[in-house]
């Protein structure tokens, strides 16, 4: 493969093998985020360590990659998230799953009922309101929102392949749109993939509302696991992404620390000019 692309001309190879490394539950994150004596998610202890994955590492390493830290904030980078939240659906009925759903999920998804918060599947023609919300999002958060002509691209491409390869859900109330996201689908994985909202009427719950709609319909799919995919690590209180480690961890289910990515420099003076403007972006 290597060979392959440095005669096409690529100077820099970069993968994001998907190996576990370890896991902590949803009680050892609470945990985490209560100690004031843990700043990072990587200090706290981990519930469960996969043996494998430094033997995988040292592989690479003496193939000649390179392991890349996260960059961006606190671990979001352009690339793939090196943590992420899951909760597994393999044998768990959706009363179980629903029962792994903190106090704080379940009420607010009551409250979004009771306020007549509407979630309906929307399609390509849905996808510029969803890009309203998105850049709002994007602008309140602090990230570089991606143009909308990349979310009609990826659309087309993946539900040519399958319908149900990419979902857009919305959810409305009172003739608002309020919040909405994309659901990927491959195999029996499934991704909330790019979520946005408005900061009007947070009141009626609108997020946990969509998600737990987007989570009983990824079962129906025969989902073996509903990934939230990137979340901090840090657990500083100042740090405005705790918000969403908390939102994710009110789920249930675990966070996940993947082999990070990695790079294989095919021409290192190209690959160092890159790494700079990278960091510099």
């Amino acid at each position: 493969m290597l060979a392959h692309l440095k005669r096409q001309g690529a100077f820099s190879v970069k993968m994001g093998p998907p190996v576990v490394v370890r896991r902590w539950s949803a009680d050892a994150v609470k945990a985490a985020i209560a100690d004031p004596a843990a700043r990072r998610l990587r200090d706290a202890e981990a519930t469960s360590h996969e043996p494998g994955a430094a033997e995988v590492a040292e592989r690479l390493r003496r193939a000649g990659w390179r392991q890349t830290e996260p960059g961006g904030e606190d671990g979001f980078a352009a690339g793939q998230p090196r943590y992420v939240f899951q909760v597994p659906f393999a044998g768990r009925s959706l009363e179980d799953i629903q029962r792994g759903l903190n106090q704080q999920w379940r009420r607010n998804i009551k409250k979004a009922e009771k306020a007549g918060v509407k979630i309906e599947r929307g399609g390509y023609d849905d996808l510029p309101a969803f890009y309203e919300l998105y850049a709002e999002t994007a602008e309140r958060d602090r990230f570089l929102p991606r143009p909308l002509s990349y979310f009609q691209r990826m659309w087309t491409a993946l539900t040519t392949e399958h319908p149900d390869r990419m979902r857009l859900y919305l959810a409305h109330h009172d003739g608002d749109v309020l919040a909405a996201a994309t659901m990927l689908t491959v195999g029996d994985h499934v991704w909330y993939s790019y979520g946005a909202s408005t900061s009007r009427k947070r009141e009626v719950q609108p997020n946990n509302a969509m998600q737990w709609r987007m989570m009983t319909d990824a079962r129906e799919l025969g989902a073996a696991v509903y990934d939230f995919r990137g979340i901090t690590d840090t657990l500083e209180e100042s740090n405005h992404l705790l918000g969403l480690l908390r939102f994710k961890a009110g789920a249930g289910g675990e966070a996940v620390e993947y082999l990070g990515e990695w790079d294989f420099p095919l021409n290192r003076l190209l690959h160092k000019a890159l790494d700079l403007y990278m960091a510099r972006r």
